[in-house]
């Protein structure tokens, strides 16, 4: 018992020796703090003077208030500020944040150099530091009073939006695109990050353009993770929109994810055919060479275009897809049905009339090679007839094509005078002939 009564009492002793060191480290940061933000407005007050004066260089004025910036950020940063001091502390951190934020503006209307660079990372300071100011000023009403100050503190954090539009460009410019991203999102989400001036906001372009440059930029500096997060606002500019999803989705290419390409390009395609035909026929393309490496009873392709065609029937390139699919594993009466609706369509469609007839071409070709294999006269016979009939049903498919293409005879000629031969049309089939 009296073991743990002196362990207890080097505890309590413990603890108080380390109450101790902690008033004496705070009143040290105190007495630093105090100490830095004299130094501060020391300086302030002097480049304020000869700014008034004009006798203060450029480069005095910048790197006066860099050094004064340092010392502040010390004094804020270390928490030694008694509170009731933070809005006076903040007030000389603003001054010096503004006055090269003034500078490099007015270099930038004369057409001079300026360390953009440095504009951002100032600005970012004036911004941080005026929100400060703001917060930690009480509101003193009346002609005495420092309601109209803080009003106009206001309106020069409320300007600062425009700002970082106008870092977010220059960044872009000289290809730092993480700082040019990150200057658009403080420009989108100002309201949010500032929301004391959150009614006071105007800015110089149409808001939902500023998340359409974030997006283009971050793709330029490969910051997919950015591009991502952004894309939904992105395509909501309207006037761009088509070139956001094509950059978008190609960028999963770069990546070097095909298969999230397909996957993207898939949801993007079944939402919105109608808008995305390019972008179909690349899928359809895409699947079938999946389904013919996959070999027999790989169907991608064909589940796809139901997909598409289920939200509109109307999406000529699907139709053609599904008809290919079916001419190609010899389905004919389904792939001339299929090319059919493509032709109603679209009525000058050559491919879709060319292909209607070369599904009763095929049928016909098929039921030919029967006929010497059948060893019944009439049933051979039979037979050789309904040949003929296939033959001749290919025509009117045939010459719809030859509508379409008349200054092309290579494209149709060939099969019409096969078909005209077969059904006994020798003067048609002869001009054929002649064509070819």
């Amino acid at each position: 018992m009296k073991k743990i009564l002196i362990s207890m009492a080097l505890l309590l002793s413990v603890g108080t020796i380390s109450g101790q060191v902690d008033k004496a480290a705070l009143k040290m940061l105190q007495k630093e703090a105090k100490a830095q933000m004299a130094e501060a407005k020391k300086i302030d007050d002097a480049i304020t003077a000869k700014i008034n004066e004009k006798t203060a260089t450029e480069a005095e004025i910048l790197s006066e208030c860099k050094k004064g910036q340092s010392l502040i950020r010390k004094a804020i940063n270390g928490g030694g500020i008694d509170e009731k001091k933070l809005g006076e502390a903040y007030k000389i951190y603003a001054d010096l944040a503004q006055f090269p934020n003034n500078i490099m503006l007015g270099n930038s209307q004369n057409s001079q150099p300026f360390d953009t660079a440095y504009f951002y990372s100032n600005l970012k300071v004036l911004t941080t530091a005026l929100q400060g100011e703001i917060q930690n000023t009480k509101v003193v009403k009346g002609e005495t009073g420092n309601e109209n100050y803080l009003k106009g503190k206001r309106a020069s954090l409320a300007q600062c939006v425009n700002f970082y539009l106008y870092a977010a460009q220059l960044s872009t410019e000289s290809e730092k695109f993480d700082k040019a991203v990150e200057a658009f999102e403080t420009t989108m989400n100002y309201a949010t990050l500032y929301p004391e001036v959150a009614d006071q906001l105007q800015y110089q372009v149409a808001p939902e353009q500023i998340p359409y440059y974030a997006f283009h930029a971050a793709h330029e500096g490969k910051l997919y993770d950015k591009m991502d997060a952004l894309y939904e606002k992105a395509v909501q500019f309207k006037d761009n929109a088509e070139v956001t999803k094509q950059v978008m989705i190609e960028s999963f290419r770069e990546r070097g994810d095909t298969a999230l390409w397909a996957k993207r390009v898939h949801e993007m395609t079944v939402k919105e055919p109608e808008n995305n035909e390019t972008y179909i026929q690349m899928l359809i393309a895409y699947y079938l060479k999946e389904d013919k490496a996959a070999g027999e009873g790989s169907n991608k392709m064909m589940q796809y275009v139901d997909e598409v065609l289920a939200k509109n029937p109307n999406i000529l390139i699907a139709q053609y897809g599904k008809a290919y699919k079916y001419f190609e594993s010899e389905q004919y009466d389904e792939a001339l049905a299929a090319y059919k609706k493509c032709t109603e369509l679209k009525s000058d469609y050559y491919d879709a009339w060319y292909q209607c007839g070369l599904c009763k071409y095929r049928q016909a070709l098929a039921l030919n090679a029967k006929v010497s294999t059948i060893k019944n006269q009439t049933e051979a016979k039979k037979t050789l007839e309904q040949t003929k009939a296939l033959f001749g049903e290919a025509i009117p498919f045939f010459e719809k094509a030859r509508e379409c293409a008349p200054d092309e005879p290579m494209k149709w000629a060939f099969e019409l005078r096969q078909c005209y031969t077969v059904t006994g049309q020798a003067a048609k089939a002869a001009e054929m002939d002649k064509l070819l």
